[in-house]
């Protein structure tokens, strides 16, 4: 399709318009609209609310984007992300050309918060290569005419978020913090489930204080280490019981646990049954389990 706003040269711009399947709805990360656009100077486009989130990717000259948190200035390189579904406002001083993207799904606000809450509105990638090419196949695929491909257009907006929220991940630095110091956290901990794991020694491993650990670890896996930690050898804990014989003291040593009783009481707590019973359930033969059901 044509654009018919006013600012958008008619030459050399499109745009499509796709409705999504409602499994798509349910399950993908999906476009709205795609289109390539050639904007003339003083283009100004305001809206109280459009259901969907815009990517925008910069090609040449510049753009200003205002939301309810401040204004933000795009040049040539960077991306724009923003929430439609709140008051925003976008224009440009100069002749531009922009590659955009309206998308929603069950997942893209989740995205949206990670990426602009380290980003911001308007953020520019060491390697903007690989998203581009990821637009630029949405595009193409609808400007071309091909087939649609739900699943596929889905990967190739996680991709492109992905790629931002790597971005986001790198930029801890404005943490004062080493890149990934959590990650790496998170792995020692999958590592030595068995051990005491002491939170002092976790902040070591990280070079942060005690405090600043606890605050920059539930900024980041949304847990305290404490609770991450727990989490982590209770579902250690299933998984041996499921698929291993160890009788329970030696189960609790292995999954980090010092005191079986009380191990028996959190686990109880959780999952409504005993270690002992949830061991039984999930070893009863389909058959079984089924006759067990049919007779209630």
């Amino acid at each position: 399709m044509k654009p018919a706003e006013h600012g958008i040269l008619n030459e050399g711009s499109d745009f499509t318009i796709y409705t999504p399947s409602k499994t798509a709805i349910r399950t993908f990360l999906y476009p709205l609209r795609v289109g390539s656009f050639h904007y003339e100077a003083g283009y100004r486009q305001e809206r109280n609310s459009f259901d969907s989130f815009l990517l925008m990717a910069i090609r040449r000259g510049s753009f200003d984007v205002t939301t309810p948190r401040g204004t933000s200035h795009a040049a040539k390189g960077d991306f724009i992300l923003v929430d439609c579904y709140e008051w925003h406002s976008y224009g440009t001083n100069e002749p531009s050309d922009v590659l955009w993207m309206h998308f929603d799904g069950p997942t893209a606000r989740a995205y949206y918060e990670l990426i602009t809450s380290r980003l911001g509105t308007v953020f520019a990638l060491k390697d903007p290569g690989y998203a581009l090419t990821r637009l630029g196949n949405i595009y193409g695929t609808f400007h071309s005419g091909k087939r649609i491909s739900e699943p596929q257009m889905a990967k190739y907006i996680t991709d492109i978020l992905t790629e931002f929220a790597m971005a986001a991940a790198d930029s801890g630095a404005s943490e004062q913090r080493q890149p990934h110091a959590i990650e790496d956290v998170l792995t020692y901990i999958a590592n030595h489930l068995a051990d005491p794991l002491p939170i002092g020694d976790l902040a070591s491993l990280a070079h942060m204080s005690e405090y600043h650990f606890i605050r920059v670890f539930k900024k980041e896996t949304g847990y305290t280490p404490h609770a991450y930690i727990v989490d982590a050898r209770m579902h250690a804990a299933k998984y041996m019981l499921i698929n291993s014989d160890l009788p329970l003291k030696r189960l609790c040593e292995e999954c980090g646990f010092t005191d079986a009783s009380s191990f028996c009481a959190a686990f109880k707590r959780r999952n409504n049954v005993s270690p002992i019973e949830f061991r039984r359930q999930a070893r009863l033969p389909a058959t079984t389990e089924q006759h067990r059901i049919s007779v209630r």
